[in-house]
């Protein structure tokens, strides 16, 4: 059974307890402060880990957030004593199953601690292999809460100061919380201005800003795929633009089947997709593909322009032969759609 200490040390001299309380009064006001006023958020919750790991003079500090849609928790911050290795990358995802114990002890004591994991956790539990296998002998950890719901946690690895005083995770949970709030928040807002609200691809703004990116990394191999609807103006002024956005988002469906989170909206009809690091006989496959899909359309047809290129890469180059190609192939469409009808008359 893993032990919940009270926090405070209790057994120890009168005038040692007032040194302890200044030095978690100092570092309370130095976390808090940390958390509210440094205006990047990611910078701030690093710097707020480094602080409490030099507190408790532990191995490593961190934060799990809870995903409640895939049952499971990610260790999305990490700050680790010089000499000790990273463990974020190695637990994300992690079963919400491995940490029910966890779970129960946050909701019927508030904080988790165990002081000798072999002696604590027994040797049977999915969470104490985890443990062992990243060299923790003892951790403290308390939950953060949003509408007293469990979102996560904030803990320690091996402190060797302070062992079993959760004060300090106690005191600053709620900031912590408020600033993985922001953290979401600002995402979303972040996810909205880049998404094109008509079809759920990604925008012009996000196409500009993954465009400048890539000029500067040159991917080894890139495909661009331009598309464009066909006889989309024709369509808003017989059938008005509700159907137009209709046809919009109908032609974005198509792309997505194939091209999700690689397709941008550019323009009102243009769309482009950027295959990063595809070769190209898959790239060909998949432009095919995605011809096959607009083969099933009813009362209009795209124009489509594909480049694909390896080493050397030229996006601007590369977009610009791409739209051209596309440019070629809607003058060919109505070229044909005009000797179409001379034919029947």
């Amino acid at each position: 059974m893993a032990r919940v200490q009270d926090s405070g040390v209790t057994d120890m001299a009168g005038k040692e307890i007032g040194r302890n309380r200044d030095s978690l009064e100092s570092i309370l006001i130095e976390s808090i402060h940390t958390l509210v006023y440094e205006k990047d958020i990611n910078t701030a919750l690093n710097r707020f880990l480094q602080t409490i790991c030099g507190y408790y003079q532990a191995e490593r500090a961190y934060i799990f957030e809870m995903d409640e849609k895939r049952r499971s928790a990610d260790n999305t911050f990490e700050w680790c004593a010089e000499g000790i290795r990273p463990e974020k990358d190695k637990l994300q995802g992690v079963p919400i199953e491995v940490l029910a114990n966890w779970m129960k002890k946050f909701r019927e004591v508030g904080e988790f601690y165990i002081a000798v994991l072999e002696e604590d956790v027994p040797h049977d539990r999915a969470d104490f292999e985890i443990l062992k296998a990243q060299g923790i002998t003892s951790l403290m950890a308390a939950p953060l809460l949003r509408d007293n719901e469990i979102v996560g946690f904030l803990g320690v690895d091996n402190p060797v100061r302070h062992a079993g005083d959760i004060a300090l995770l106690r005191s600053v949970a709620d900031f912590v919380t408020a600033d993985l709030e922001k953290r979401r928040l600002i995402e979303e807002l972040r996810q909205v201005g880049c998404i094109d609200m008509l079809t759920g691809l990604k925008n012009r703004n996000e196409y500009i800003r993954r465009f400048n990116e890539l000029k500067q990394i040159k991917p080894d191999t890139l495909g661009v795929t331009f598309i464009d609807i066909n006889g989309l103006k024709l369509i808003n002024d017989t059938y008005g633009h509700e159907r137009g956005d209709a046809v919009i988002r109908e032609t974005a469906e198509c792309i997505k089947k194939l091209a999700q989170g690689k397709a941008y909206r550019i323009g009102g009809d243009e769309f482009i997709v950027l295959w990063e690091g595809i070769g190209e006989e898959e790239f060909n496959e998949n432009v095919e593909k995605m011809r096959a899909e607009f083969k099933v359309e009813h009362e209009y047809s795209i124009a489509m322009g594909n480049i694909w290129q390896k080493g050397d890469i030229d996006i601007e180059k590369q977009v610009k032969q791409a739209d051209a190609s596309m440019y070629a192939a809607k003058q060919a469409h109505y070229q044909n759609k005009n000797y179409d009808r001379r034919k029947r008359r």
